[in-house]
């Protein structure tokens, strides 16, 4: 099941992530080239991924209201990082993802550090609300846009 959400900051953008570290080890497979992966620095979080409606070639093509709800939504889905008040939330390229076999189910490594960034954000409830307000549950066949 993957849960799905509405930006606010940009209305044609998709939000994606996987309900669990299973979810999330298929979304790493089949994540398209111009999605974008967000997961809390150094601690367990959800893999959210952003797919904007035409592809980019650029983080600076993403309006920072765009980064922020998805770093939100990260850290309120990570057990550790929900609990503090600020944490780091590292960004790349799905593309950049590296899984090699012997890593842990939902486990990733980055090909090229260099293309990663890495936030520091702060708990905001209000983007958290506005994001959670928009969550719908679905089986995509990911299999099928790859």
């Amino acid at each position: 099941m993957v849960y799905y959400f509405t930006s606010t900051a940009d209305p044609s953008a998709s939000i994606y992530m996987g309900k669990d570290k299973h979810e999330n080890e298929f979304l790493i497979k089949f994540a398209q080239h111009h999605d974008i992966w967000f997961h809390v620095d150094s601690l367990s979080s959800a893999h959210v991924y952003l797919r904007t409606q035409e592809p980019i070639d650029s983080y600076d093509s993403l309006s920072k209201e765009l980064i922020q709800e998805c770093a939100q939504l990260t850290k309120a889905n990570s057990i550790e990082g929900c609990k503090k008040a600020s944490v780091g939330i590292n960004f790349t390229w799905a593309t950049n993802l590296l899984k090699t076999a012997d890593m842990q189910t939902g486990a990733v490594s980055f090909k090229n550090r260099k293309l990663t960034k890495t936030i520091m954000i702060d708990k905001d409830r209000d983007i958290i609300r506005a994001v959670m307000k928009t969550k719908k549950e679905d089986y995509p066949d990911f299999e099928a846009d790859y």
